[in-house]
């Protein structure tokens, strides 16, 4: 079988035996692929096994899975950047943690996002440097809704099309897709009071740290399950503002 080659971004390992790994990574060209990572745990005295780390980009060579395998096989990988600014905040850290386990949880294996991918690498880039992380954070929820399918609708409500007077309470549903009016939020069981602070504003321009909140409510309701990170991040991000 040929190896298939490509770009990408370590978002979950997984020891594998004594001397593996298995490694679940999201691509350039290929998206999210499983992949078995034979041998990198084993070194000698003479060698130290090179491993895979968390969050490091690199350039990988594969056998893609055959048959009803879920796994492939790494056959080589280069690391090209590890992000070492990350560490230096936990902010940055888990905020990075958070867009792996988010990734993942909203993809499937094997289908190509070129999109994500660069708004992955992109995000991870930002937190390793200067960016406010829960500004960053937003951009990335917003890139990842939109390849996923499920970009909300937020100018106006879903259901009968006005935008929420002044000083009246909105609401989100996930289900409904976006922003409900007070009028309707009614015939909905699944619902989220929309913060004060969001009233009138956009993601790109609104407190980052609410607009995190409800577009994590959303992706979680998409994926049918809490992203262990997400409190972890959402207290960080509270307590640097």
């Amino acid at each position: 079988m040929t190896a298939a080659h490509d770009e990408g971004i370590v978002l979950r390992l997984t020891d594998f035996r004594e001397t593996s790994q298995i490694a679940a990574l999201f691509t350039a060209a290929h998206g999210q692929v499983r992949l078995i990572a034979k041998g990198v745990r084993r070194g000698t005295r003479a060698r130290v096994a090179p491993g895979l780390d968390l969050l490091e980009r690199g350039e990988l060579s594969f056998l893609p899975p055959r048959g009803e395998a879920d796994l492939g096989t790494l056959t080589e990988w280069v690391q090209r950047d590890a992000f070492t600014g990350l560490r230096r905040d936990p902010a940055r850290l888990y905020g990075a943690l958070y867009a792996a386990e988010a990734t993942l949880a909203l993809t499937e294996p094997a289908e190509p996002a070129a999109v994500l991918y660069t708004g992955l690498r992109g995000l991870l880039e930002n937190l390793a440097g200067k960016a406010e992380p829960a500004a960053a954070l937003v951009a990335f929820q917003r890139v990842l809704l939109r390849a996923a399918g499920y970009a909300p609708h937020l100018e106006s409500c879903v259901e009968c099309g006005r935008p929420p007077r002044p000083g009246e309470a909105a609401y989100f549903s996930s289900a409904a897709g976006g922003l409900l009016c007070r009028d309707c939020e009614i015939h909905h069981v699944e619902k989220r009071r929309i913060a004060d602070a969001l009233r009138g504003t956009r993601p790109e321009d609104g407190p980052a740290v609410e607009w995190f909140a409800l577009l994590d409510y959303h992706i979680a309701e998409v994926a049918g399950k809490r992203l262990r990170t997400a409190d972890a991040v959402t207290r960080l991000l509270r307590a640097g503002n």
